[in-house]
């Protein structure tokens, strides 16, 4: 069965940091790319133990799914980003019934291949990728029951999750063989 995804979820768009530093006095800590790439590769850091500011539905709390509007990509926002607030580089994805598991969600909107030909019609004519609101909610998805959502969101997390371990693993030989190169280059 094939259905919108505007009957599962809502979008909340960022707010516009240039508009928020003039209307509020207080600092806003904005969720940024790399807090998303962070989440995206399941590289949770270290807790933040600051209090934030209340901007609505454009607060982030752990657990929450996020779309970063230039990858075109979602993610489940970590302990280590909560509180934080999203830009206009990001759209918040609000769940609006139990009937789509977000891991199922994140699997559909980053790597099905049907949802993938959708996002690039939808992109298409545009200068900025950035897929519209509207055309988020005209999106149809494949549903399968809650079971099968589960058990596909959970083994596609668990992928995102070995891939991201797998680029840590690659970043430090590259820097660990790289820095054996220079010792011996010098003679060491």
């Amino acid at each position: 069965m094939e259905e919108k995804l505007a009957n599962y979820v809502t979008f909340i768009s960022g707010i516009n940091p240039t508009r928020a530093k003039k209307q509020y006095d207080e600092e806003i800590i904005y969720y940024e790319q790399n807090d998303f790439n962070n989440d995206y590769n399941h590289l949770d850091g270290f807790e933040i133990s600051e209090e934030f500011s209340e901007f609505g539905k454009q607060t982030l709390q752990e657990g929450d799914v996020v779309i970063s509007n230039l990858q075109q990509k979602a993610a489940i926002v970590g302990k280590s980003n909560a509180g934080k607030v999203i830009s206009l580089n990001f759209t918040k994805v609000d769940f609006t019934n139990k009937q789509l598991d977000k891991n199922y969600f994140l699997y559909l909107f980053n790597s099905n291949k049907s949802v993938q030909r959708e996002k690039e019609r939808a992109q298409q004519g545009y200068i900025n990728q950035k897929i519209s609101t509207k055309d988020l909610n005209e999106l149809v998805v494949p549903i399968v029951s809650i079971e099968q959502q589960k058990k596909i969101g959970a083994a596609y997390s668990r992928m995102l999750k070995l891939q991201g371990e797998l680029q840590q693993y690659s970043t430090k030989l590259d820097q660990f063989a790289i820095e054996i190169f220079e010792k011996t280059i010098k003679g060491r």
